[in-house]
């Protein structure tokens, strides 16, 4: 007999676990940064890494429920060919060529600091990477039970961790905020700085590791949108403080660090607040961020090459196919690969973001054609602006001059912030609401 209702020690803990999946190793060490480089500007800056980097991931939940499908199945709405174009980019990204091998990297990283080993050849970083990635496995080997190993292993070390480090911050600042130390506007700024995070997607792809847990509970089908909204919240929201509270650290750093960013800020100003003891701790904690991210990741890809090949590509063979692509990426050329994926970025987010606005804010949209017509032409219309400044960003990479088109381009509001697509996308909602009535009239890719 299927049950109807979870008690709250059973959606804390996937709530904790999903917040474990987010903060990973970039979100834990960025925010530090962008307190740094906003001083006094911290809440404005705040307010918009909030809304990429974790309302609008929230809302994912929110889509997902309300939709009542998957990353891909939401996508496929839109049409088929840009379902295929805009998952298999965004998955390259997330999975073997950018996300998961920097988690792996940011391990082998903490781990050398914890062990103040140096290694003298490749070998050490090959046992490394294969006993890190067969743990990998382990976790999510048993898809249902992912979630339940994350919040009872990996979340308690990431609380103890992020709680040390934030209590002692807050109660003894190190220095004062300084002035910012950026050009544009601190919501801009933090807007953007949100992107890099690519807590959007991820949401859009650990939602199905939270439906497989809760189906895993015996609630009933009718109740898991609801409760997937509940561990969305909650893992946000833990999320939203854990943000915040990191960058008020790093605002109150001005004078010390100038040059450190990153990893290396938020390591200093660990020793400093912790002495030597807090820097191994730091590690740790960074390497249990980066496992965890990993196994969320890698979960949710393998998942999604299941779903796409009508399940012709098995899920726990897709998760040793990708573990060893992306241990080979890390070793073999990740900064190289960082680099060259990073312009993809921008054309991944403002797709996603209206994709996500219209099912989560949209009444019924699934249920209406005019709806979907306006939804269909919007996303387009982000996605084409995407690629454009992907594609600048590519070009200006390898030093092509495309100065006459870049200038033209920038004329449109917003597009010198890579914000161009926001109000033609609102415009094209409009066109394909009003004027577009038949499905197959938008089929655009």
């Amino acid at each position: 007999m299927k049950k109807h209702t979870l008690s709250a020690m059973t959606l804390l803990p996937l709530g904790g676990a999903l917040f474990s999946m987010h903060f990973g190793a970039s979100s834990m060490i960025w925010p530090m940064t962008w307190g740094k480089e906003s001083g006094t500007s911290i809440i404005p800056a705040f307010l918009g890494v909030y809304v990429t980097a974790v309302f609008i991931p929230f809302l994912g939940y929110f889509a997902l429920a309300k939709g009542e499908g998957t990353f891909l199945g939401l996508s496929r709405r839109i049409s088929p060919i840009f379902a295929k174009i805009f998952c298999n980019i965004t998955i390259l990204v997330l999975g073997p060529l950018f996300v998961i091998p920097r988690m792996s990297a940011a391990a082998w990283g903490a781990f050398l600091q914890i062990t103040g080993y140096e290694p003298f050849s490749m070998i050490p970083l090959l046992i490394f990477t294969s006993i890190y990635y067969a743990l990998v496995y382990w976790f999510i080997s048993g898809k249902d039970n992912t979630m339940d190993k994350i919040s009872k292993i990996l979340f308690p070390t990431l609380l103890i961790t992020v709680a040390g480090v934030i209590t002692k911050g807050l109660f003894t600042p190190l220095s004062i905020q300084g002035p910012k130390m950026y050009s544009e506007p601190a919501f801009v700024y933090g807007f953007l700085q949100g992107y890099a995070t690519m807590e959007l997607p991820c949401a859009l792809l650990f939602g199905g590791l939270i439906i497989n847990s809760l189906k895993s509970k015996n609630i009933g089908k009718d109740s898991i949108s609801r409760y997937l909204i509940i561990v969305g919240l909650i893992g946000t929201s833990i999320l939203a403080l854990s943000h915040f509270f990191h960058m008020v650290i790093g605002s109150t750093t001005y004078g010390f660090f100038d040059d450190l960013k990153f990893s290396a800020l938020y390591a200093a100003a660990v020793v400093q607040l912790w002495g030597t003891a807090g820097g191994i701790v730091f590690n740790i904690g960074l390497l249990f961020a980066a496992l965890t991210c990993a196994v969320g990741i890698t979960a949710s890809t393998s998942e999604f090459y299941e779903e796409v090949s009508d399940k012709q590509i098995k899920y726990k063979n897709a998760a040793i196919i990708i573990s060893i692509l992306s241990g080979i990426v890390s070793i073999l050329g990740l900064e190289n690969i960082v680099i060259l994926t990073e312009p993809m970025l921008t054309v991944i987010y403002p797709p996603a973001i209206m994709l996500t606005l219209c099912y989560a804010l949209i009444p019924n949209i699934i249920y209406n054609e005019r709806l979907m017509s306006g939804m269909r032409v919007a996303v387009s219309v982000s996605l084409v602006f995407g690629i454009i400044d992907g594609l600048i960003g590519y070009m200006n990479m390898f030093n092509l001059n495309i100065s006459a088109f870049e200038k033209v381009y920038r004329l449109l509001p917003l597009s010198n912030y890579e914000l161009g697509w926001i109000l033609f996308s609102i415009l094209g909602y409009f066109v394909g609401y009003f004027f577009i009535k038949k499905t197959s009239a938008i089929k655009m890719f």
